[in-house]
């Protein structure tokens, strides 16, 4: 996959990357912490063969996947979801 984008943020004292990435059939957007995925989460779009999604992520930013990524963050949703196996 190709990076397309990063757009860093802090929460809680800490500095957080959500990355963009395509290839030639899925854009995927997901947050990293110290160069690590963040958590378990990824959002995921699939696009049927042939189009340009780099066009794509140009003209459709994917703001909304974007924030879900910060808001999982900010909610500790990954947290609450290990606690089930706690």
């Amino acid at each position: 996959m190709k990076l397309f984008e990063t757009r860093p943020f802090n929460f809680e004292k800490d500095s957080y990357d959500i990355r963009i990435y395509y290839d030639d059939e899925t854009i995927n957007v997901l947050a990293f912490y110290k160069n690590r995925p963040a958590n378990g989460y990824r959002y995921q779009i699939k696009i049927q063969k042939g189009y340009d999604i780099k066009n794509i992520l140009e003209k459709f930013p994917v703001n909304n996947l974007v924030e879900n990524c910060m808001s999982d963050i900010k909610e500790k949703s990954w947290e609450k979801f290990n606690k089930v196996f706690d």
